[in-house]
């Protein structure tokens, strides 16, 4: 029998998946009711329900378009802690950059805009959790990195991740 968290990361997983404007298989009232419930469920966390949840949040984020959707998902996974939320960032990675980079440039930025802020601490713990990541997801990471410092999401503050 799964467990209430189970039950609740499928549905999550689920309704995470925002259905797109130009997407004809669901009926609109019903794609409506699917972004209000994964919003509802995001803001109906407390931050004390355990890191597992912060990883199902990431994991949640399956759309190019969200319409504001994963928004309130950082925002859930941010209230787990910076270490839950990097760790399940760190996780969701590989995937992200192969199929939705613009999430992985975006959470990344939230985490280097950090820079010379009272939450920079966050910044030394993603380079802390990246540098004992296993070897291969450490170079697809900061390839990206690399790749956006150049010119792109961290254009504006280079050296900031990656670096421990």
């Amino acid at each position: 029998m799964p467990t209430a968290f189970e039950l609740w990361k499928a549905e999550l997983l689920i309704v995470g998946n925002i259905v797109q404007d130009d997407d004809t298989s669901m009926p609109p009232d019903e794609a409506q009711r699917r972004f209000q419930r994964y919003c509802a469920m995001l803001d109906a966390l407390t931050g004390k329900e355990g890191a597992h949840y912060a990883l199902a949040i990431v994991q949640s984020v399956q759309a190019e378009h969200d319409y504001g959707a994963y928004q309130t998902a950082s925002r859930a996974a941010w209230r787990f802690g910076e270490t839950a939320y990097c760790t399940a960032l760190l996780h969701e990675l590989p995937r992200l950059i192969a199929t939705l980079p613009d999430w992985a440039g975006d959470f990344l930025v939230g985490i280097a805009n950090g820079a010379d802020t009272p939450h920079a601490s966050v910044i030394a713990c993603f380079n802390t959790l990246l540098a004992a990541a296993p070897p291969a997801q450490q170079a697809l990471i900061a390839a990206f990195i690399a790749q956006e410092e150049d010119d792109g999401w961290f254009e504006h503050c280079p050296g900031v991740l990656g670096h421990p």
